[in-house]
């Protein structure tokens, strides 16, 4: 990991698990690692294996192919693995052609004790809080966001990245998967 990234983590308020010298990400990731717009993802920490590797699998529910604006539509982020102890996640919509903000993005209803939105270089990222890295059954997770759909605009880029994790509070061992997502205006 290099000491920037290091650096960034520590003042976005996560802490160093003193037992590995590696940084925890239970509390989430700071903002800009949704693998968008020439942006890293989880990967830029978590490379022990390829993005994507089977088995394992991101989905993105709930975005239409075509939005009315001002719309609000509830998007789920799920992740499957077999034996992920822990899991992230981090999603951001943006405009298509300049990578600025499209739309409101809020925690699901049912989700606000799971799922946080932060800001950065004026776009919002939606990602998990401790309560959200925790997993019910061991092999699926699912988070809950709402997007309000931009009242003008055009083409829209949803990027998520998500880390199923061992748990065990270190980089390596853990598995990413980054997908995106296009909607247009009706």
């Amino acid at each position: 990991m290099t000491a920037a990234i290091a650096a960034a983590l520590l003042a976005a308020g996560l802490r160093l698990a003193a037992s590995h010298g590696e940084v925890a990400y239970a509390e989430g990731a700071p903002p800009g690692f949704s693998g968008g717009f020439r942006e890293d993802s989880c990967h830029a920490c978590h490379f022990h294996e390829t993005p994507n590797a089977a088995p394992g699998k991101l989905t993105l529910e709930g975005v239409p192919a075509k939005f009315t604006p001002g719309e609000r539509y509830t998007v789920t982020i799920t992740l499957a693995r077999a034996g992920m102890k822990r899991a992230g996640f981090q999603l951001a919509a943006r405009f298509k052609d300049k990578g600025a903000q499209a739309g409101t993005l809020e925690p699901g209803r049912a989700d606000g004790e799971r799922v946080k939105i932060e800001g950065a270089g004026g776009v919002q990222y939606a990602g998990h809080k401790l309560a959200g890295s925790k997993i019910g059954d061991g092999e699926v997770v699912r988070w809950i966001v709402d997007w309000i759909a931009p009242a003008g605009g055009g083409p829209v880029i949803f990027n998520v990245a998500a880390n199923a994790a061992d748990g065990d509070e270190r980089v390596d061992g853990d598995f990413i998967f980054i997908a995106s997502f296009e909607t247009v205006p009706q």
